[in-house]
This record gives C-alpha cells, structure tokens and sequence, in this order.
C-alpha cells in the first residue's frame, strides 16, 4: 500500500441484517473487493444491526494510512439511507480526523454489471428445470420499496433493462413494503391463465428477512395457484459483477493492467477475478455459493 498522506481508502458501507448468511455474505464481498485492489485499504461497515460500525471502518481506514475516503453505499437503490443516514455518519466519523478528505460514491443502481448479474441469477435458477416457451412465463422483480419516488421509478427503470433481455417473456414489478403495487397482488396477476411459470426474482444483494418475505408471499400464490410453476432464485450475492460495480461506484476503472482512479492515479495491481470475468468466465466460488442458495430456496419454497 503506498504510504502516501493522500493516499485512498474505500469504506464500503451496508445495511446491515440479523441473518448469518446476509452478514456472511455482505463481509465475503467486502473481501473479494480487498482482493481485487490490494494496493487499496478497504473497510467493510454496517449502518445498523452489526460491526463494524462506519465509525469503527472509517477509523481502520485512517489507522491505514487513507487521507482520501469514498465511502460506498452497497445499497441497489437511493433512499433515506443513501441520501441522509449514511452520509451524516460518515460525517460524525470524518469530524474526529481533520484533514481527511471524503467522497461519497453513488449508490449501485442500473448499472450493467448488476443487470448482467440479475440476469446471470435468473438463468442460474432456470437451468436445471425444463424448458417453457417464454411467452408462458413471466418474470416479477421483488423490490424492497420506499417512500422515496425516485427509489422506486430506479427500480422500474432496472426492470425496463430487464425486460430488454428477457424478449417475449412478461416482466413485472412488485414490492415488499412502502410502495406500489404490492407483491402479493403482483403475483396473481402474473400467473394468468395462458402462464405456465412465474419466476420471482428478489431484487435485493444478500440473504435476510425480504428474501424469506418473497418466499412467503410465494409459497401463499403457489397454494391458490399450483398449476403454475413457482421459481425464486437467489438474491444478487457477493459476485465478482458486484465487486466490479463497487469498484466503478469508488471511480476506480479496472482493467489487466491494474486499476485508475478517475484522476489517473494508478493502483498497480492486476485482478484474476475482474480479468476472469472480463474474459467471459464464471468465478468458481460464485457459482458455488449461487447453487447452495438457489437449493436453499428450493427448499424453502416446496411446500
């Protein structure tokens, strides 16, 4: 690491879950991100239900030798957290270090590797199941929700970059809580009469309490409709495609060589698993996890 005063650090900040694997999952990716720039501090944080607090990774990064922070939101969309929460306590944290500089990324979003990764989700499920034509399918994305309307109008653009892959089969959204319209109604109007198979997709990074909320709200559609043929796959997870939004979200573009920040400051150090992933391979470990998780749902979800 160079021992720069300005040197930089990368605070990445999550939610936070009382769900072992959520949290397992959230420090793995925080982990495939340290491995993918090691010549960069990165600390993992939690906002709430969890350390380390973003005071404690903020501390790290400077006991490290960052002067410059982004602080990254591994939030999907931005809501009160993004927009108040994480930024005040980024604030509280940054007011006990004079002379830090702080930057705040945006928030992961529609950006094309989490639409690529969404997609990647969807066929890891579908795969191993028999094949229905695609007009007799349909697909709903299960959004968390927000009061927010621009959290939830994010969340039907994501769904329109969906719909632009997925050709002749019907794409849907519908939310869990605080927005419109809700999931459960959502899922009967997609299992119409000519649908053979409804995918319901959680739109939502890591394991936790909306995950097993879809499974629910599924397992009820699945009893006064079993005719049709129910499938959840796994949430987004800790992929190298998230790595990689992390990572464009930071301002660093990655490539063989190494990875730039966007004011040119090089940090040397090639990454086997974006350069993998550039070259159109699937990291092993990902698909590892992926198929424990969509067995996992499975089996949530049989009865």
């Amino acid at each position: 690491m160079s021992t720069g005063a300005r040197s930089l650090g990368i605070l990445i900040v999550g939610h936070g879950t009382r769900d072992a694997l959520g949290t397992r999952q959230f420090f793995e990716l925080a982990h495939c991100v340290t491995a993918a720039v090691p010549e960069t501090p990165v600390e993992p944080a939690l906002l709430e239900m969890g350390c380390p607090t973003i005071a404690e990774g903020f501390d790290r990064l400077v006991a490290a030798g960052a002067g410059r922070i982004v602080a990254v939101p591994l939030m999907l969309f931005a809501a009160a957290h993004v927009r108040r929460d994480i930024p005040a306590a980024v604030a509280s944290a940054a007011a006990r270090h004079a002379g830090v500089a702080v930057r705040h990324a945006a928030h992961l979003g529609c950006r094309r590797s989490i639409v690529e990764l969404s997609a990647r989700r969807c066929d890891e499920a579908l795969g191993p199941l028999p094949s229905v034509p695609p007009r007799q399918t349909s697909l709903v994305l299960a959004g968390r929700g927000s009061r927010d309307p621009r959290a939830t109008e994010e969340m039907r653009r994501f769904a329109e970059l969906r719909r632009a892959r997925e050709r002749e089969t019907a794409v849907l959204v519908g939310f869990l809580a605080m927005a419109r319209p809700p999931l459960s109604e959502v899922l009967q109007s997609a299992a119409g009469p000519d649908v053979r198979r409804v995918v319901v997709q959680p739109h939502l990074l890591f394991h936790g309490a909306l995950v097993a909320q879809t499974e629910r709200e599924v397992a009820r559609a699945r009893e006064s409709r079993p005719q049709v043929d129910w499938v959840v796959p796994a949430p987004l997870g800790p992929s190298p495609l998230v790595v990689e939004a992390v990572l464009e979200a930071a301002g660093l573009a990655c490539g063989r060589g190494g990875c730039e920040e966007s004011t040119g400051a090089r940090q040397p150090a090639a990454q086997p698993v974006l350069a993998s992933l550039r070259a159109g391979e699937t990291h092993a470990a990902d698909r590892q996890l992926s198929e424990e998780r969509v067995a996992s749902s499975r089996a949530r979800t049989a009865h």
